[in-house]
C-alpha cells in the first residue's frame, strides 16, 4: 500500500506541474487565433508528455524557475509528501470495546498482525477526570497516513470505474461491428451505425454507414486518413488513459475537450487544403449532416475518431473563414510553439546542492565535483562517531563561507586520508583532510584510537560517496555523507560493510551503525546561511535535532509515540507491538518484542538508554516496560522488565530525567555525555597488579573469583532484573541475590556491582 501511495503523491505533483503548462498551453492559443490550427493541437503534446513523464530538460525560461516553484524542483522534488516519512508512519484504526474499558487504537507494522497489537486511550469520562496539567489527551484522529490511504483509494476507485466503462464499451462497440462488410484493406461498411469512426489502437479501421454517397464517402475518407496518418487514433485512446489516471484534475478534463477539437479542425484544414476552397461548402454540408446524428452514449469513452463528433458549429465556422496560411502565421506560429516549449516543457534549474564522485577510491586523494545554486554562501563538515548504535561523539569539524575561503560555487572537492599505522604502542592515528577548489589549506581532523578511547585496534575498513558517477542531488542544509569508516573491535572478524551512498537513508545509517563495532561519518553541509549561522545551527548533532522534533507531549498520541521510536532507534529490525495505558496513573508504554534478543545483555543496556530517552521525550509518560519470550531448559519464559522517572534519574544522576528535554543542548548531554557511560563497567581486573590468587576486585577493593551476569525475576518481584555480581561460588541462585540486595548489596556469597533493571 505504502507503494501506491507514494505513486499517487506522484500523480498529484506532476498533476501541479501540467496544471501550470495547461494555463501556458491555453495563453498560447490565444495568441495562435489566426494560426493553423495544428499549432495550438502540437502544444497539447507539452501538456501530455508533463503528465507522463516529470524529467525533461533544465531551461533557463522556465516557468518553474519563478519564486513560487521555489520549493519544487521538477523532476527530483515534489511540492507534497503526503507526510514526512510514509514509509516509517503506521497504520492504525479504532476498535469499540465495552463501555468500562479504554478505548484502544490498533498500530500495526506492515508485517504485524498479532492482536496484541494494541494501544490503550482514555475515554470521554476519563479525559474528563484526569484533566490537563500534562495528562494524556485524545488522539488526534485518523492521522495524515490515513487520509493519505484514504485518497489513494478514492482515486484508484475512479481510475477503474473509467477504465472499466471504457473497456466495456469497447467490447459493445466490436460486438455492434462484428459483422461490418470489408470494401477495403482497413475500410469497413456496417448497416448497424449511423456515423462514421476510426476504431482500433495498432490496426485501425474505418467504419462507414450504409446510404452513403460518392462525394460524401470522399470526404470521409479523406478526413479520416489524415487522422490515421498522424497517428490521432493512438492518441486519442493515450489521452484518455490520462484522463482515467488524472480524473480528479479539472484542467486536465478541460484539456482534453480543448485537445479533441484542435485536433479535428486541424484534419479539416487539410482537408480544405487538398481539395481547394470550392470543396468548402459541400464538406460543410457533410459534416453537418452527421453531426445531426448522434453515437450511442454507451460508445463514449473507447477512443473513437467520430466524424462529426465534437464543436461541429465551430469547425464549420473555422471552414468557411479558413484560408491558407500566410507565411508570418506560420513563422508566428513556429515562435510561438518553441517559446512554450522552453517555458513549459522545461524544468527550472536546479536549485538545491549536487554532488558526484569524479575520482573512486584507492590510491591517492578522492575528488567529488559539486554545483551549487548563487544562493549557497557557506559550507559545514561534522563527524558522528557511534558505537554499538549509540552516538559517542559529535563534532563539527569546520565551516566557512565560500567566498571567506575562495571556494568555487562549481568546482571539486578533494578528500584525502593519512593513517600512520606504525604507532601500534601508542594507537593508529587517521588523519583526515578535505580542500575545496579555490581554497587554500586544507582543513584537517585527526583522530587517534587509544587516546580517544574508542578501543579499537585500527581501521577495518573506509568507504567514500562511490559509485556516484551521476548527479546526487541533495536539499540544502541536508548532510551529505563524504566518507565512513567501519571500525572493527578486538576479536571481532566481521563487519557489515554499507556503502557510504547508503547512509543518506536514516534508517538505514541508524540499522547499520547499530550493527557494527564502530562508524565514525563524516557529513558535508551546504547552506544559504552564513558560516556563523551554520555553526550555530549545527551546535548539536542532527540525531539530537531529530529526537526534540519528535518529542510528543501526550503518551495518547499514538503515532507520534510510534514516530519518535522511530526517530530512536528502538530495535527496528525486531518485530514488535506496542501497547499504552492512559486511563489512570501511572501511564505506562509496553513493547512486546515477538523474538528473543540474541544478546540479552547488550539488548537490555540499549533498551535502558531507548526507555530513558522516551521517559525524557514524552512529557506525561511514567514508565516504560518490554517483553520477551525466552526458551530455558524448564520451558519456554517471557522476560518483563520495566524502566521508570525514577530509576533514570539515579542511572543519569539528576533529580528529574526531564531537564534533558528542556533545550538542545540539554538532550545533547543527555545523548553524548549521559547515556554511553551509565553502563560503564565498574570491576576491575587486577591480574597484573601483583593479585594472582583473586580475578576480579569490586569498588571497595574486595577480590573476587568470578565475574558473571544474572538474568532472571527475584523472589516475590513482578519485573525481570539484570544483575552484575561478583562472587567466589561457581553458582549462585535467584535467592542469593535477593539476600544481598536487602543487605544493601554485598552478602557472604556475592557483591552485587549493579543492579541493572528492578
Amino acid at each position: 500500500m505504502n507503494g501506491i501511495c507514494r505513486l499517487f503523491v506522484t500523480i498529484c505533483n506532476m498533476s501541479v506541474t501540467a496544471g501550470f503548462v495547461i494555463l501556458l498551453v491555453l495563453a498560447g492559443r490565444c495568441l495562435l487565433l489566426k494560426a493553423p490550427r495544428s499549432f495550438p493541437y502540437f502544444l497539447w503534446i507539452i501538456v501530455g508528455f508533463r503528465l507522463v513523464c516529470p524529467y525533461t530538460f533544465s531551461s533557463q525560461v522556465s516557468i518553474f524557475n519563478l519564486d513560487i516553484f521555489s520549493g519544487h524542483v521538477t523532476g527530483n522534488h515534489a511540492l507534497w509528501t503526503g507526510q514526512e516519512e510514509l514509509s516509517k508512519i503506521p497504520f492504525y484504526n479504532e476498535v469499540a470495546v465495552e463501555e468500562d474499558t479504554a478505548q484502544r487504537n490498533i498500530i500495526e507494522e506492515t508485517d504485524m498482525t498479532d492482536d496484541r497489537n494494541v494501544v490503550m486511550q482514555p475515554d470521554s469520562k476519563d479525559r474528563e477526570e484526569i484533566g490537563e496539567g500534562g495528562k494524556p489527551e485524545e488522539a488526534a484522529g485518523i492521522g495524515e497516513s490515513s487520509v493519505l490511504q484514504y485518497l489513494t483509494a478514492v482515486w484508484i476507485l475512479g481510475i477503474a470505474v473509467l477504465l472499466v466503462h471504457q473497456i466495456l464499451a469497447g467490447q459493445r462497440l466490436r460486438r455492434h461491428v462484428s459483422f461490418a462488410v470489408q470494401l477495403e484493406e482497413n475500410i469497413f461498411q456496417c448497416e448497424n451505425i449511423s456515423v462514421p469512426f476510426v476504431m482500433g489502437f495498432l490496426r485501425p479501421r474505418i467504419y462507414l454507414p450504409l446510404g452513403i454517397s460518392e462525394s460524401e464517402r470522399n470526404y470521409i475518407l479523406l478526413h479520416e486518413q489524415y487522422h490515421l496518418r498522424r497517428h490521432d487514433h493512438q492518441v486519442k485512446v493515450l489521452s484518455i488513459a490520462l484522463l482515467a489516471v488524472y480524473w480528479f484534475h479539472p484542467l486536465v478534463w478541460l484539456a482534453y475537450h480543448l485537445m479533441c477539437k484542435d485536433m479535428e479542425m486541424s484534419c479539416d484544414e487539410k482537408v480544405i487544403q487538398t481539395l481547394g476552397r470550392e470543396a468548402k461548402k459541400g464538406y460543410s454540408s457533410v459534416l453537418l449532416k452527421f453531426a445531426a446524428r448522434e453515437m450511442r452514449k454507451e460508445y463514449w469513452g473507447v477512443g473513437l475518431l467520430a466524424f462529426g463528433d465534437t464543436s461541429v458549429k465551430r469547425r464549420i465556422r473555422n471552414i468557411l473563414d479558413f484560408k491558407n496560411p500566410r507565411k508570418q502565421a506560420v513563422v508566428l506560429g513556429t515562435a510561438v510553439c518553441i517559446l512554450i516549449i522552453l517555458i513549459g516543457l522545461g524544468n527550472g534549474l536546479d536549485r538545491d546542492p549536487q554532488i558526484r564522485c569524479v575520482k573512486q577510491p584507492g590510491k591517492g586523494d578522492i575528488e567529488y565535483e559539486y554545483k551549487l545554486s548563487r544562493e549557497m554562501k557557506s559550507f559545514l563538515i561534522y563527524k558522528e562517531y557511534y558505537q554499538n548504535g549509540e552516538l559517542k561523539e559529535y563534532r563539527v569539524i569546520g565551516a566557512e563561507d565560500l567566498a571567506d575561503a575562495d571556494a568555487r560555487q562549481d568546482g571539486k572537492i578533494t578528500l584525502r586520508v593519512e593513517r600512520n599505522s606504525q604507532k601500534m604502542g601508542q594507537g593508529w592515528e587517521l588523519a583526515f583532510l578535505n580542500k575545496f577548489e579555490g581554497e587554500k589549506k586544507f582543513l584537517r581532523d585527526l583522530n587517534t584510537w587509544e587516546s580517544l578511547n574508542y578501543g579499537y585496534l585500527g581501521m577495518m575498513e573506509n568507504y567514500f560517496l562511490e559509485n556516484q558517477t551521476d548527479w546526487r542531488q541533495v536539499e540544502e542544509g541536508q548532510g551529505i555523507t563524504l566518507a565512513a569508516w567501519h571500525l572493527c573491535g578486538v576479536g571481532k572478524e566481521e563487519i557489515r560493510r554499507v556503502p557510504c551512498q547508503e547512509f543518506m537513508d536514516e534508517q538505514t545509517k541508524m540499522e547499520a551503525v547499530g550493527q557494527n563495532a564502530g562508524e565514525i561519518l563524516y557529513y558535508l553541509v551546504f547552506s544559504e546561511k552564513s558560516a556563523d549561522e551554520l555553526s550555530e545551527e549545527y551546535a548539536v548533532s542532527p540525531y539530537v535535532r531529530n529526537l526534540i522534533k519528535a518529542a510528543n507531549p501526550y503518551l495518547g498520541d499514538a503515532p507520534a509515540d510510534k514516530r519518535l521510536l522511530d526517530t530512536i532507534g528502538f530495535f527496528p529490525d525486531m518485530e514488535q507491538t506496542l501497547e499504552l495505558e492512559t486511563t489512570k496513573e501511572p501511564y505506562v508504554m509496553k513493547m512486546h518484542f515477538e523474538s528473543q534478543p540474541e544478546e540479552e545483555i547488550f539488548f537490555h543496556k540499549q533498551a535502558v538508554k531507548s526507555a530513558i530517552l522516551l521517559l525524557c521525550l514524552i512529557e506525561n509518560v511514567d514508565r516504560i516496560e518490554w517483553t520477551y519470550s525466552v526458551d530455558l531448559a524448564e520451558g519456554p519464559t517471557e522476560r518483563h522488565f520495566f524502566c521508570d522517572r525514577e530509576e533514570a534519574a539515579r542511572l543519569c544522576g539528576v533529580e528529574d530525567i526531564r531537564r534533558f528535554a528542556d533545550s538542545k543542548e540539554a538532550m545533547q548531554e543527555l545523548v553524548i555525555d549521559k547515556l554511553p557511560y551509565i553502563y560503564q563497567e565498574n570491576v576491575m581486573n587486577v591480574i597484573g597488579l601483583g593479585v594472582d590468587e583473586d580475578k576480579f576486585a569490586s569498588p571497595d577493593g574486595k577480590s573476587y573469583q568470578n565475574f558473571f551476569y544474572f538474568i532472571g525475576r527475584l523472589p516475590g518481584e513482578e519485573y525481570d532484573g539484570v544483575f552484575q555480581v561478583l562472587t567466589n561460588e561457581e553458582e549462585i541462585t535467584a535467592w542469593d541475590i535477593a539476600e544481598a540486595a536487602a543487605k544493601g548489596g554485598t552478602s557472604k556469597k556475592l557483591h552485587l556491582v549493579q543492579n541493572g533493571i528492578q
